[in-house]
């Protein structure tokens, strides 16, 4: 993947990385253990009340759900971890075991492709009960997904959590059925929250609990059902912010034929205001988080 490339696309401001030689290398066990710190939001030229504008929208508060299972915990959650997951309000990976380093719970479903419906309410159960009333926005991602938290909360600060409201990169199933693909992530306000717990899983009618579709389908059928709104998450020009595919996908307009014949808009590929991507390997995810917070570019002003 090209440095240059995947820095103008994104349009953020890189900040300075430190390359500490005489620092031991990182195992994956230290990683877990690691807190990362969270970078300061970074602009370009702006005025005074424009920045504090800006920072405004960072108040906004999210908390991550990442699904995972024991034997990706430190292949592939580790690394979540120790990037974007750290840029969260509360970072949770749903798990079939507790790990208290990584930040890992028994949600109490085992593992499989199959239980992926399941572990998703669950997850999303366990935070109503717990943290509802403590963040407005819930995510929920998988460990193979990279997500820039400031765009998102960007995205998000216009919008009221008390309201039903889902975003995500919408898909339609059948030509029927609507849903947030499942491989960027999709995020639900508190309210949306609230009633897919309260109002959608008690009522089998609204909200089916076998697995007649993948997890991401069925959770959009059971929130329409309900009355929860699908946001349109595209930035003001039209343009995506969730990205199903991989980084390289998007660059090179790489799109499969499943996502041509399901995704709701016309497909796009990066631009501007990347929210959220799909990645193939466990330490890809360490790239763009180089390339956005810590790579600086010399000249300062380039255009």
């Amino acid at each position: 993947m090209a440095a240059g490339a995947l820095l103008t696309l994104m349009m953020l401001q890189p900040q300075h990385i430190n390359f500490n030689s005489s620092r031991e290398m990182l195992t994956l066990d230290d990683l877990a253990g690691e807190v990362t710190p969270v970078s300061r939001l970074r602009t370009h030229n702006h005025h005074p009340e424009e920045i504090v504008a800006l920072q405004e929208t960072q108040k906004v508060r999210v908390l991550c759900l990442v699904l995972a299972h024991p034997a990706a915990h430190y292949t592939k959650a580790v690394h979540v971890k120790a990037t974007w997951g750290a840029r969260c309000d509360k970072l949770i990976f749903i798990s079939s075991k507790n790990d208290t380093k990584l930040g890992a719970i028994d949600i109490g479903v085992s593992e499989g492709r199959h239980k992926l419906w399941a572990k998703t309410r669950a997850a999303f159960t366990y935070v109503y009960k717990n943290y509802l009333s403590e963040y407005d926005w819930f995510y929920k991602a998988d460990v193979d997904t990279y997500t820039i938290m400031e765009n998102m909360r960007y995205m998000l600060s216009p919008y009221d959590p008390n309201f039903p409201i889902l975003f995500g990169s919408k898909y339609v199933r059948d030509k029927k059925h609507l849903y947030m693909c499942g491989g960027s992530g999709y995020v639900l306000s508190r309210v949306a929250v609230k009633k897919f717990v309260e109002e959608a899983l008690p009522n089998r009618k609204m909200c089916d609990l076998t697995n007649k579709f993948g997890e991401d389908v069925m959770m959009g059928i059971c929130l329409k059902n309900v009355g929860v709104m699908f946001g349109d998450s595209r930035d003001s020009s039209g343009r995506g912010r969730f990205f199903q595919m991989t980084l390289t996908n998007c660059l090179f307009n790489e799109i499969d034929g499943w996502i041509k014949s399901e995704i709701y808009y016309k497909p796009d590929t990066v631009r501007l205001f990347l929210l959220c991507t799909h990645l193939t390997s466990s330490t890809d995810i360490h790239y763009p988080d180089m390339y956005i917070f810590r790579l600086h570019l010399s000249p300062r002003h380039l255009h």
